[in-house]
């Protein structure tokens, strides 16, 4: 069985840190209870994993201003409700400095998110201070404008109070300096509550005085969800010994990031409400460690035959959720993959994934040329690995086979695997001899379907995981180049949290990568080679290569899997 993996450089020497639990937290954390289980049950409307909860048949109008910013809403969900990560979240009232209280339910607009961000995530290991101290401006700046913030006191009860006033002073000048109508708007966003945390009886409290000490959110969904960490990339921590604590500080503004991973949630979600889908689980929630097998039965052939898409989606958890996120989820960037077991025995990667550095991610990755390898229906053999043996990673798994109707007027009739990838170097080429492939004169469409993503580091170059690795195809004359221009970046990884990546890992999550981003689905890099096949029996070449050359010997590995896919 092969284990692959992929390791960032610096992660051996990085570890992350949490607020300290007190005797009271520790006592929340026990307090806490499950309403309503953590299997989550996909439907042919919606995927759960994408929304977290089952779709609402209620008829719901939306608000003017969900309409207004392009935002879907979803009426108020009225139970079972927890206080666990992925539960329903309950009515509550806070009180504010203001002397009024706000009300979840009476608030609810049904397209918005919400953020509690407690004053005790401390600036670094190096510097105690409270993240609350700055960055206000940059946190509204980085915000969408359909999320709330609760900032709360965690403190001793010595403290809270100064430390509740001072943020009410940071809010109120803050809004003061902004046009009236975004300080009207802002005003109505970011919320101080009035007592600490120790002394509130709502149930936001008692999750941020166990599971949610270093945050929590409930996203559109109506659904709880973790905090990751805050550490910013731009500001590392000079000196600081990467071997003895982690050596970026964290930055208040990062916390936007929730939101804007919650909006891009909502947005795949809503792409395909309404489909004709047939969604076939495969785990539902079974903590499972390194890899997993599943004999699934399908429905018939007739029946496949009637979809036209496949979509592979992934949910991985914590395995406890009654603690936080950071040092429950794995810790480590590994490659993560499934693949069907085909008649000799052999599996066949049909997609592809990353994890993330201590965080539960959220993947939906279109693997449509696989339903060739799906077809026959019946039962069919699975194999999930998204870890190595020596770090096993136990992780609450949901996956779940999604086949679609989307009337595209063409399938895919068959797939030839073309190329793998291997060591990149000298003997990289050879490795990748020219292929020739029978096209029938029927084909609609002809497509070059790719997964490759670098890893591992030479001490030059930084190849695979950090260089531009370049890959090189042609057919029919024409030429077509994939590179990665993001890989070596400090931040290019970034721009990803809304696609499926997700933020505020535990590691360096920032730094572009070689064709992969940490905690996200390896999206398939596509060519229509349509126009380029000129006869039924083309030949393709393909050809590796660093800053336009042959690569240097002494680099590591490409993880590559070309194939070619003809539609009918």
């Amino acid at each position: 069985m092969s284990v692959r993996h992929a390791v960032c450089f610096l992660s051996l020497l990085l570890a992350c840190s949490t607020p300290a639990t007190s005797a009271d937290d520790a006592a929340a954390d026990v307090a806490l209870t499950d309403a309503q289980g953590t299997e989550v049950t996909a439907t042919d409307d919606v995927s759960a994993v994408d929304t977290g909860a089952d779709v609402q048949t209620d008829v719901f109008t939306p608000p003017q201003a969900c309409v207004d910013g392009g935002w879907s809403a979803r009426a108020f969900a009225d139970g079972p409700y927890g206080k666990l990560r992925h539960d329903l979240a309950e009515d509550f009232t806070l009180p504010m400095t203001d002397g009024t209280d706000w009300n979840f339910k009476a608030n609810w607009l049904g397209c918005e998110t919400y953020l509690f961000v407690p004053d005790t995530i401390p600036v670094s290991d190096l510097d105690a201070t409270s993240i609350w101290t700055a960055d206000l401006k940059n946190l509204v700046k980085a915000s969408p404008k359909n999320v709330h913030y609760f900032f709360m006191s965690r403190q001793a009860a010595a403290d809270a109070q100064t430390a509740i006033d001072e943020m009410q002073t940071r809010v109120d000048t803050y809004l003061s300096s902004l046009p009236e109508e975004d300080g009207t708007f802002w005003k109505a966003h970011l919320h101080v509550v009035a007592k600490r945390v120790q002394e509130l009886d709502a149930w936001p409290a008692t999750v941020l005085k166990g599971h949610g000490a270093i945050g929590f959110g409930i996203d559109r969904a109506q659904r709880i969800r973790g905090f990751g960490m805050l550490a910013d990339v731009t500001r590392p921590i000079a000196g600081a010994d990467p071997q003895k604590v982690w050596p970026y500080k964290a930055n208040l503004a990062y916390a936007a990031h929730e939101a804007v991973m919650y909006n891009g949630e909502a947005t795949r979600a809503d792409a395909r409400v309404g489909e004709d889908a047939l969604v076939v689980p495969v785990f539902k929630g079974e903590v499972l460690s390194q890899f997993a097998e599943a004999d699934v039965t399908l429905t018939t052939a007739d029946k496949l035959a009637g979809y036209d898409t496949l979509e592979i989606e992934v949910e991985m958890r914590c395995p406890e959720p009654a603690k936080p996120e950071p040092g429950n989820c794995g810790a480590w960037d590994y490659i993560a993959w499934l693949a069907v077991r085909d008649e000799n025995g052999k599996d066949l990667e049909i997609a592809r994934f990353i994890t993330s550095y201590h965080r539960e991610t959220r993947w939906v990755v279109d693997a449509t040329p696989m339903l060739v390898y799906l077809r026959k229906g019946g039962t069919q053999h699975l194999h999930w690995e998204w870890a190595p043996s020596w770090n096993v990673q136990p992780t609450s798994t949901f996956l779940s086979l999604r086949f679609v109707n989307r009337n595209k007027g063409m399938q895919p009739k068959t797939v030839t695997k073309l190329w793998d990838g291997g060591g990149f170097n000298s003997k990289y080429d050879a490795l990748h001899p020219d292929q020739k492939v029978n096209v029938p004169s029927t084909a609609k469409k002809v497509e070059l379907w790719a997964l490759i993503t670098g890893h591992g580091a030479d001490a030059g170059t930084s190849c695979a995981e950090f260089c531009n690795h370049q890959h090189v195809f042609e057919v029919g004359g024409k030429t077509w180049k994939k590179e990665h221009k993001e890989a070596g970046t400090s931040s290019k990884c970034m721009p990803n949290m809304s696609k499926g990546m997700t933020p505020n890992q535990g590691g360096t999550w920032w730094f572009g990568r070689g064709g992969w981003c940490p905690g996200m689905q390896v999206d398939p890099w596509v060519v229509d080679l349509s126009d380029a096949i000129t006869n039924t029996t083309p030949s393709l070449s393909y050809h590796g290569q660093f800053a336009g050359k042959t690569p240097p010997d002494g680099s590591a590995n490409i993880d590559g899997a070309v194939w070619l896919v003809v539609y009918e």
